[in-house]
């Protein structure tokens, strides 16, 4: 018998490979706050701009290209003006087993949750895009438009909500915020390797993972 009961899944990089829609709206966003401030913030790295998906927009940018509030918040503005107006949000596709091990946890009585740094608006577009509505039971994430929360206050509001035994609850995702989310609310965690993230940010970690297979072989033991 598992010893877990709910299971909370990230979105981007452990759900979906989301990586062309997002750096592209990044990309796009840059290029649109040095056109309208006349500003020449260096485009990043390929290797830094996948370091974007994941964490919340506006500290990315405060971290990689400028550190000012008012222009990462227009940097998002930009951003979502290519990823929601020209399709970038659907520019992804889930990773291989991800449907079957979502529908399998579901079908063997887990209690699923979607637990993401992206506008929840987003999210449940995307979720309800690959058919995968029917097996989750909620989804938590920042409301467009609000305070933007990272992943460990995304963990808190699941939690407070659902009043899970943090015993019987772990925390699957691809990035450091996943993994010290969890850590800080005290619940276990899984990263996966495929997605975004590397093994330096994995050193919390319960468990790591190379597949969708592995999670299943974790939880359903």
């Amino acid at each position: 018998m598992s010893k877990y009961e709910n299971i909370l899944f990230d979105l981007d990089g452990t759900i979906t490979d989301s990586a062309n829609g997002i750096i592209n709206g990044v990309i796009y966003g840059i290029k649109k706050v040095n056109e309208i401030y006349n500003l020449n913030i260096e485009m990043p790295s390929k290797e830094i701009l996948r370091k974007f998906i994941g964490p919340p927009l506006d500290i990315s940018f405060m971290k990689y290209c400028l550190k000012d509030e008012n222009l990462a918040n227009e940097f998002i503005k930009y951003y979502r003006e290519d990823y929601n107006e020209n399709d970038g949000l659907f520019n992804c596709k889930l990773y291989e087993g991800i449907f079957d091990l979502i529908k399998n946890l579901h079908d063997k009585n887990f209690n699923l949750f979607v637990a993401t740094a992206k506008p929840k608006e987003s999210a449940i577009r995307i979720i309800e895009y690959f058919n995968l509505n029917t097996f989750f039971k909620n989804i938590y994430a920042p409301i467009l438009g609000e305070k933007t929360k990272n992943k460990t206050d995304v963990l808190i509001e699941a939690l407070s909500k659902e009043k899970f035994d943090k015993s019987k609850t772990i925390m699957i995702g691809d990035r450091i915020d996943d993994i010290e989310g969890a850590k800080t609310v005290s619940i276990d965690s899984i990263a996966v390797r495929y997605g975004f993230g590397n093994d330096e940010e994995f050193e919390n970690a319960t468990y790591i993972v190379d597949d969708a297979k592995s999670i299943f072989d974790i939880l359903v033991k």
